[in-house]
């Protein structure tokens, strides 16, 4: 796996250190300012807006696969760890964010011969930062979980 940004790239390996993961979120997602917690694998950045009564937005990052995802959909948004991995933090209009999920994970399917059940076959991500959906590998309907960053999918029960 080739390491994005970080100043010493030997010493980050996977699953990410809680230092690893704060270095490289401030150089990919500038988190300055943001609140920070940790729950198993899982470490989270939450955005603290001016305005007391305002919503911020949370970042999660899977310390197994580097990918930073949105925490209330568990959508993809960039990875940490990938070289030259797409950033969607800054993409705000839903249909051009879906357009790229769709972009990307077309990508991974190509590769491994799956084709989409339909055209709107992405199910959703479900709090970890990979999507799911429903496609066909050699004609039999299959739903799978797909890593749009790292390019890993595997078969999975419905969720």
């Amino acid at each position: 796996m080739v390491l994005t940004g970080c100043t010493n790239p030997d010493s980050v390996a996977l699953p990410l250190k809680e230092n690893d993961v704060k270095q490289l979120m401030a150089e990919k997602v500038d988190v300055a300012g943001w609140d920070f917690s940790k729950q198993g694998d899982t470490y989270a950045f939450s955005s603290v807006p001016s305005d007391p009564n305002a919503e911020g937005i949370t970042f999660n990052v899977n310390a197994k696969t580097g990918t930073v995802y949105e925490n209330i959909s568990g959508l993809p948004q960039t990875n940490l760890v990938v070289k030259d991995a797409p950033n969607l933090t800054g993409v705000s209009n839903g249909d051009k964010y879906m357009d790229e999920l769709m972009k990307y994970s077309q990508q991974v399917l190509d590769m491994n011969g799956l084709v989409p059940d339909r055209d709107d076959w992405i199910n959703g991500g479900y709090g970890d930062g990979y999507l799911y959906g429903d496609v066909k590998k050699d004609g039999k309907k299959i739903t799978i979980k797909l890593d749009i960053f790292t390019k890993e999918w595997e078969e999975v029960d419905h969720p």
